[in-house]
């Protein structure tokens, strides 16, 4: 009773293991194994038989599917066992596979012969081929084998040398009466066979390993899509298989458009910044050229403001009036003053800035001119800080004019005895930054009379230093016009300050 028990408890797990076979893998036509590894495992697609691979890899197939082939290193330890089981080995059926070979391998023992496929049919060394494909290394061709022992052995060779590096695939249908063997949905001959294919039951089915102890040889490169078939297939359906497509076609036409959608929107995007880029270069290139243009049409009218008629009439008679009085000497000076200060004037006109030295020197002469014309009736005081290199500060062109000429006419000259007129102008240096101050103890501006064409000068230079700061954005030019009262609230004159800023050449 023992015995009989520990037998059956030996028995059912080998039973169960068998069960599902006997069960569900009915053999008929129809039956197809399939080993196409686009799950990223080494298996048969439903699972019916169960495959051993030894020193294998995971590969991209022939559209370049990561991961999706296994690639087979061409030694005696890499292989793809498909199993022993009667499900890949049919008695009449058709063996499909994909194949790119790296080379030739030298290696192993017996005939040259690099397997594809391979599975015997006897336990004898000699003739055992129940099916197999392989690249004979002498013919320098794919061959398909089948034999049953020495006298009837069948074989059929492609057309065409193999070439290596590339994707080919091989077709091998067999029954009793014919050998067919297709590369590439081609036909390379069909050759007659007279005998029935039998199988070693033990034996497996190999994928680039002879297992054989005398023709012990191998393969190395990458194989794809195997599949069995227990039915013969026609041409048409060879070629099906040679022109089947990627079976990842919607993921990759999915990834392939959402890279070009990403492409497309990138290029997009990029096209948008450009031309906003652009399009705010052009504008501030725009806003320059006006702020340029608003700059050069001020300067004009800041230099015609201040060689207006009256003021060069004015000139003209003060010279006239000391030649009537035989004071050449003096009106000579004059004269010559007055050319120089007119040239430098127009020297000047055509530039954005100018050195603060070169401002001081018009000034200078500016006054030098109207103390001439007014006899000297005020005085007047430059101040300068001594660490103040004026040759190397840079200002805009004429900016003080308006404000000299405002503070002599129509502040200073309206004084009427009450105090000595006196003009003072100062340049010092605040945080850093050049200041100048134009002052003077005239009768302040409630009490000017000032022309419409002098409050329009000092219009224009407030203009002028707004679109400064506009044009370069580095700049910070400030006007301020201060009245000044004495311990009465009396006004008791004016004071100008302008805070320049520092600019390079």
């Amino acid at each position: 009773m023992s015995i009989a028990f520990q037998f059956m408890k030996k028995l059912l797990p080998v039973l169960f293991y068998f069960f599902p076979l006997i069960v569900f893998s009915q053999i008929d036509s129809s039956t197809v194994l399939t080993f196409d590894f686009n799950a990223h495992e080494i298996k048969e697609k439903d699972r019916r038989v169960i495959p051993r691979a030894q020193g294998v890899t995971l590969t991209a197939d022939r559209f370049g599917n990561e991961r999706s082939a296994i690639y087979i290193h061409g030694n005696l330890f890499s292989y793809l066992n498909l199993s022993s089981s009667r499900l890949v080995k049919p008695e009449k059926g058709t063996i499909s596979l994909w194949i790119n070979l790296d080379r030739r391998v030298y290696s192993g023992k017996g005939y040259d012969n690099n397997p594809i496929v391979y599975t015997k049919n006897y336990q004898k060394l000699d003739f055992n081929l129940a099916y197999a494909i392989g690249y004979d290394c002498y013919a320098k061709r794919l061959i398909a084998y089948s034999s049953e022992d020495s006298l009837k052995d069948v074989s059929v060779a492609a057309i065409d040398n193999f070439d290596f590096g590339t994707w080919h695939h091989l077709v091998m249908s067999f029954d009793d009466d014919y050998l067919a063997f297709y590369v590439d949905g081609e036909l390379q001959n069909k050759m007659r066979k007279g005998f029935k294919t039998k199988y070693l039951p033990t034996d497996s089915v190999m994928i680039g390993h002879t297992a054989s102890t005398k023709n012990e040889r191998f393969s190395q490169g990458v194989f794809d899509d195997i599949k069995v078939f227990h039915r013969i297939l026609c041409d048409n359906e060879v070629k099906e298989l040679y022109h089947a497509p990627n079976p990842n076609r919607l993921m990759a036409f999915f990834s392939n458009s959402l890279k070009y959608i990403i492409i497309i929107i990138s290029l997009i995007i990029l096209l948008i910044i450009v031309i906003v880029r652009n399009k705010i270069k052009l504008k501030k290139q725009q806003e320059r050229l006006e702020l340029s243009n608003r700059i050069s049409t001020l300067e004009l009218k800041v230099i015609k403001a201040q060689m207006n008629p009256h003021f060069i009439s004015n000139c003209l008679a003060a010279i006239q009036d000391l030649i009537f009085k035989n004071n050449v000497d003096e009106a000579g000076r004059y004269i010559a003053k007055f050319s120089f200060f007119l040239r430098q004037i127009l020297n000047y006109s055509n530039k954005d800035f100018i050195t603060l030295s070169e401002e001081l020197e018009i000034i200078k002469l500016n006054i030098e001119l109207e103390q001439l014309r007014f006899k000297n009736e005020f005085t007047f005081d430059i101040f300068i800080e001594e660490n103040l290199r004026t040759n190397e500060i840079l200002i805009p062109a004429l900016i003080t004019q308006p404000f000299i000429e405002n503070a002599i006419w129509h502040g200073l000259l309206q004084l009427e005895g009450l105090r000595n007129p006196v003009l003072k102008i100062a340049i010092r240096l605040k945080e850093g930054l050049p200041v100048i101050e134009i002052e003077d103890n005239g009768v302040g501006r409630d009490l000017k009379k000032t022309r419409k064409e002098d409050s329009k000068g000092t219009k224009l230079i407030a203009d002028k230093i707004d679109s400064l700061n506009k044009l370069y954005a580095t700049t910070n030019y400030k006007l301020e016009i201060i009245d000044l009262f004495n311990h009465e609230t009396v006004q008791v004159g004016t004071k100008v300050r302008i805070q320049l800023d520092i600019v390079k050449e």
